[in-house]
């Protein structure tokens, strides 16, 4: 039994002989009291920028007394909402957070708005996740000012729309850390290695090679995303908050068409880069939150506040877990959507999101679907077939036909790995559940090891055995290797495995096509998708920002939203599952029975299958979706 379960009785009726009981999707055990369960919650999940920035904006310009923001990045001059070519497109996460803590929105009140992102020396330099962070300082703006009183033109005045772009964002970040705005403030922070060290000990996984494990020790991050407005204000009947995945740099702005070049998303110098006139389509999410869930939210953010911040910066809120405010319950009336803040967060020892997926993925029985940045982890595809071995040994138990065993649907949408060195991560998972060939180049190279190693294993059998009468030793077999373990299996031996166990798997990438001939060459480009998006059995989902590796698991600050809403997780696959398709027949899921998932996993096989053929021909697809591919090899390893 899976250690997160918390035990309880069911009753049996006595003339029917039966009972039901409800799974335990969520954290319920004593050790996961710090991530409490609450009932009275309205959640909303909004699908890739556009609408997520959008309610945010609105949100935030409502505020009357807070607004708290945790973020990997943070790009002043982004723009929430976009119309037209040229920056600025409309209203700046910059101007934004200004006006409101000068009280343009509220009457004239000031809002207290504090900004906690994660910003660590040369990897916050390579990222780009604070573009123009320290790159003015007061001696450069005197000097700014004193010209622009001489000249009695505004430094901007004649600049480049680049140019004006990087001046907007020094000039604010200047401002946010030099207590210009008095109601504004903007710290940055950075990962605890010891503690680091002591989480990734923690783990019960073979020993990282030394590579592996120096990018996890020195290049960690602060990770999470969450906004929070209004928390101590009226007693918390106003609050709202976000728990996302999606970060609050340019690039990460886009629509659910994921347009093959749509000049809103900006030009390639505005945000992380891209080869292409044009940054790239991107899939991701964000849940909106009213509810008791807030409380969790709200005491992340302080905690993490107040490790950063000078003493008369700390924030004194304390927290009850137990007794949230009554004015969070009170704002969302009849809704009980109900909820789960999960936590990666090493400094605090808190590894919940792990527990979070260890636990639902203990229950699922229908379809399991993942669409996830990183698929790097090995360990949860091993643990899925543990799963299964278990609930055949039981079902076999129960004298059930084998026949009638119903089958698992595992979806998986994942982006080419955006480094080289991650194609091994990579490789070993989606192997781990049948696809190794879609990594061919890797797969060869691991299949020939695999090779070599049982070739050695063999050799290593035989022994020399002594005979009488002074004759040479004879050479003999000894005991026959053991059974390999599932990383050096051959992928024969694994579609085997699978399908014994009743586990059907499909891994797929996301790509636009330029119907619009924008092109000069080839016809598609990649949605980098970005998502941290699991949906289970229409019973259960979590999202936020953790991806699904080691990293996220145990190493990065991580925060996600878990709901057992059987309601709102089949809606939410519905809406990416028609989304992804086009709405292509049948490929929905319909009402999510077994029958319906088992008729749409045949169809997205073979819209997969389609797709491919017409991206090959450079022809136009049915919606996003084709097949996972990636020739790359590598033998170094990345976490």
């Amino acid at each position: 039994m899976t250690q997160t379960y918390h035990p309880g009785s069911v009753p049996i009726d006595l003339r029917k002989r039966s009972a039901t009981a409800t799974a335990q999707w969520l954290l319920e055990c004593k050790e996961d009291s710090n991530s409490p369960i609450y009932h009275a919650n309205q959640l909303e999940v909004l699908i890739c920028g556009e609408e997520g920035f959008s309610r945010i904006l609105h949100d935030i310009r409502q505020a009357k007394h807070s607004v708290e923001i945790i973020c990997w990045g943070f790009d002043p001059a982004m723009e929430l909402e976009r119309k037209g070519h040229t920056w600025p497109r409309g209203p700046t996460w910059g101007d934004l957070l200004r006006d409101v803590a000068a009280g343009k929105y509220n009457n004239g009140k000031p809002v207290e708005v504090r900004v906690l992102c994660w910003h660590e020396g040369m990897l916050s330099a390579i990222a780009k996740n604070t573009p123009g962070y320290g790159t003015l300082d007061a001696d450069q703006v005197k000097r700014i000012r004193h010209h622009e009183r001489l000249s009695g033109k505004p430094h901007e005045a004649g600049l480049t729309p680049q140019e004006r772009r990087s001046y907007f964002n020094a000039l604010w970040f200047f401002e946010a850390t030099h207590a210009t705005h008095p109601h504004l403030i903007f710290k940055v922070r950075a990962a605890n290695s010891d503690k680091i060290g002591q989480s990734i000990a923690q783990e019960k996984m073979k020993i990282l090679p030394q590579m592996e494990f120096t990018s996890l020790m020195e290049a960690s991050t602060a990770h999470q995303k969450t906004i929070l407005i209004d928390y101590d204000h009226a007693d918390g009947e106003h609050a709202v908050g976000y728990v996302m995945g999606l970060n609050s740099v340019t690039d990460y702005w886009d629509t659910r068409k994921h347009l093959f070049h749509d000049p809103r998303r900006g030009q390639s110098w505005e945000g992380g880069g891209d080869e292409f006139p044009g940054l790239k389509p991107l899939q991701d999410y964000a849940c909106r939150i009213c509810g008791e869930a807030l409380i969790s939210v709200s005491k992340n953010f302080v905690d993490a506040w107040n490790r950063a911040a000078t003493a008369d910066q700390k924030i004194q809120r304390t927290h009850d877990l137990r007794s949230p405010p009554a004015g969070l319950r009170k704002s969302v009336g009849k809704s009980t959507h109900r909820a789960q803040i999960v936590r990666t967060q090493a400094e605090e020892g808190d590894k919940t999101i792990q527990r979070l997926y260890r636990q639902a993925t203990s229950f699922a029985s229908n379809y399991i679907y993942i669409e996830n940045q990183y698929f790097q982890y090995a360990e949860w595809a091993k643990y899925l077939k543990q799963l299964r071995r278990d609930f055949i040994a039981g079902w076999k138990a129960a004298r059930q036909p084998l026949n009638k065993l119903p089958d698992l649907h595992v979806f998986i949408v994942i982006p080419t790995p955006e480094r080289t060195q991650m194609v091994p991560a990579t490789h070993e998972t989606v192997k781990a559940l049948g696809h190794g060939t879609s990594m061919p180049n890797q797969d060869k190279e691991v299949e020939r090891e695999l090779a070599v190693r049982e070739q050695e294993k063999k050799l290593a059998t035989y022994e020399f055995k002594e005979r009488k009468n002074g004759a040479p030793p004879e050479l003999v077999r000894g005991p026959k290797p053991a059974t390999p373990d599932g990383e050096s299996r051959s992928n024969a031996d694994i579609a085997k495995e699978l399908d014994s166990l009743g586990i059907k798997t499909l891994v797929a990438s996301l790509w636009t096509y330029d119907h619009a001939g924008d092109s000069k060459g080839e016809k598609y480009r990649e949605i980098y998708i970005h998502s941290k998006l699991m949906i289970i059995d229409d019973a259960f989902f979590t999202l936020g920002s953790a991806n699904m590796n080691l990293r996220s698991m145990a190493v990065d600050a991580e925060i996600n939203i878990g709901c057992d809403d059987p309601l709102l997780s089949g809606k939410l696959r519905r809406e990416v599952f028609a989304m992804h398709s086009a709405n292509a027949a049948g490929c929905d899921g319909g009402s999510g029975s077994t029958a319906e998932i088992s008729s749409t996993f045949r169809k997205w096989g073979n819209l997969l299958r389609d797709n491919r053929r017409e991206k090959n021909a450079q022809s136009g697809p049915q919606g996003f979706l084709i097949p996972f591919f990636d020739d790359r090899t590598s033998n170094l390893r990345l976490a």
